[in-house]
């Protein structure tokens, strides 16, 4: 396999001061005890977000008949797999 990589030089500043400003912290806005950058959209915001719950994996007798009528459109291989239908 033979895997080719291209990039492009690309300038962001014209300038090398504001290039330098750009990388410096006086650009970045605290946030939270965080810093940020000035366009950042977490600024708009009162406060971080709280953290996501992790989602539980649906019970196993609910993941056969979910994977039945997933399945279900799917031409069969034979006559036996559509007498197989879940209870």
């Amino acid at each position: 396999m033979d895997l080719e990589v291209v990039g492009r030089h690309a300038m962001f500043f014209d300038d090398d001061a504001m290039a330098a400003f750009a990388n410096s912290p006086e650009a970045l806005v605290d946030w939270n005890s965080l810093s940020i950058d000035r366009y950042d959209v977490r600024h708009l915001l009162s406060g971080p977000l709280p953290p996501r719950p992790k989602r539980r994996p649906p019970p196993p007798s609910l993941e056969a008949d979910l994977d039945y009528e997933r399945y279900l459109d799917l031409p069969s291989s034979s006559s036996e797999d559509q007498d197989q239908a879940p209870d």
